[in-house]
């Protein structure tokens, strides 16, 4: 499996042969990805892969599919542990972007022009990088740890209004000192 992932991309050959790949390939074998996983002591799990290679109408090499992958994060909100699930659907062209048509551009293709020497691994786990959440989170606060609600109830009231600003708090302080 890894030779597969691991070979120079070749679009153009791939996309001639109708190429498909569909596996699970442990976490361990994604550089990138697996340094984002603070589970990763606890065994990590798997990335599944399922993507092709075709021809499109004006017979440029194109790659579409679907990876997922479930990654343990830190929540931004109460910093501890969550995990994502990420999904990441690639649909790319492969051809400068101003040779890709007005047809792909509104299917959803992305034009790509990989550096020589790139992988289908690299291309696809830059795919992933781009699909994760900027700032992880649990889905709803009520999910969010112990140090979550401690800060709820730290939150100042003040007439029944919470103080949206840090510098606000700092002035009511100011003025009560």
């Amino acid at each position: 499996m890894s030779a597969q992932l691991d070979r120079v991309l070749e679009p153009r050959v791939l996309a001639a042969r109708e190429w498909r790949l569909q596996a699970e390939t442990p976490l361990a074998e994604w550089p990138r990805l697996a340094a984002l996983d603070s589970a990763a002591a606890e065994g990590g799990g798997g990335v599944r892969i399922d993507v092709g290679f075709r021809e499109n109408e004006a017979g440029k090499p194109v790659l579409e599919g679907e990876l997922g992958l479930a990654l343990g994060m830190v929540c931004q909100r109460c910093l501890e542990p969550v995990t994502m699930a990420v999904c990441a659907r690639p649909k790319l062209v492969f051809a400068a972007a101003e040779q890709v048509g007005e047809a792909a551009t509104e299917a959803g293709f992305e034009a790509c022009e990989p550096e020589p020497g790139t992988t289908l691994r690299q291309l696809l786990e830059d795919e992933v990088l781009l699909a994760l959440p900027v700032f992880p989170a649990h889905a709803g606060r009520e999910e969010c740890g112990a140090l979550a609600g401690k800060l709820a109830q730290l939150e100042p009231a003040q007439g029944g209004k919470s103080v949206s600003s840090p510098f606000a708090v700092l002035a009511d302080m100011k003025r009560k000192n």
